[in-house]
């Protein structure tokens, strides 16, 4: 396979390593979430948030999404225990009941994996829940880490997960990719050197994405391999 033309521009030939965020990049897993978060709202007898404004909250790491529902919710942020817990045994029970792969996920996997690119999955997702999702969707084998927010001291937008994928391989960061959908996925590669491909159809928390200096801005993964 030819090397697609955004590698050719900023590698000579393919990179060193690929790093993939999780929700809003390979899986829309708000469906899900905002169930797990309507679980503890429910619970507590308040409003339920529903998918679409929970759609609006993702991004930031579960903590952040919870204090966001109480504060929305208008429910006694010393709950926020509670609410976590609740959270976190609905979201295990409900994991991929409504979570869908985004188109070309496999496609650029499959491509990666032919040409020899080793492959990070990196996520602020608790890694309790990250191995069992990617089992679902066939997923595991493609990727040499599985990196979750809870895996080592830090997490995006550190630059640490980054860099400890591409030091044990000892490839340059600036042979190195960052594909993701955030300002948090943007700012972990601008920390550690990485090239940074950010997806439109992910979970922006308002963020114009434009604005931000990525590498690149692409609606489909599949743009990658043109």
């Amino acid at each position: 396979m030819k090397t697609p033309s955004y590698f050719s521009k900023w590698f000579e030939g393919w990179p060193e390593l690929v790093c993939l965020d999780l929700d809003g990049t390979l899986v829309d897993s708000v469906p899900d979430i905002a169930g797990a978060v309507d679980a503890f709202l429910a619970e507590f007898g308040a409003p339920l948030a529903g998918e679409e404004r929970v759609r609006g909250w993702v991004g930031f790491g579960s903590v952040k999404l919870i204090e966001q529902a109480l504060e929305w919710a208008q429910v006694d942020p010393a709950k926020r225990e509670e609410a976590y817990r609740i959270f976190l045994t609905h979201y295990h029970a409900h994991l991929i009941d409504g979570t869908k792969l985004y188109p070309n996920v496999k496609a650029l996997l499959k491509a990666l994996k032919h040409n020899g690119v080793p492959v990070a999955l990196i996520t602020n997702k608790p890694s309790a829940f990250v191995k069992p999702m990617l089992d679902h969707f066939e997923l595991n084998e493609q990727f040499g880490w599985l990196l979750g927010g809870d895996t080592l001291e830090e997490k995006k937008p550190s630059a640490m997960p980054l860099l400890h994928c591409s030091e044990s391989i000892e490839a340059l960061p600036e042979n190195c990719l960052m594909i993701g959908d955030s300002i948090t996925d943007f700012k972990a590669a601008n920390n550690a050197g990485f090239k940074c491909a950010l997806v439109t159809y992910g979970y922006h928390q308002g963020v114009d994405l434009a604005g931000l200096g990525a590498d690149a801005i692409i609606d489909d993964l599949a743009e990658l391999l043109v």
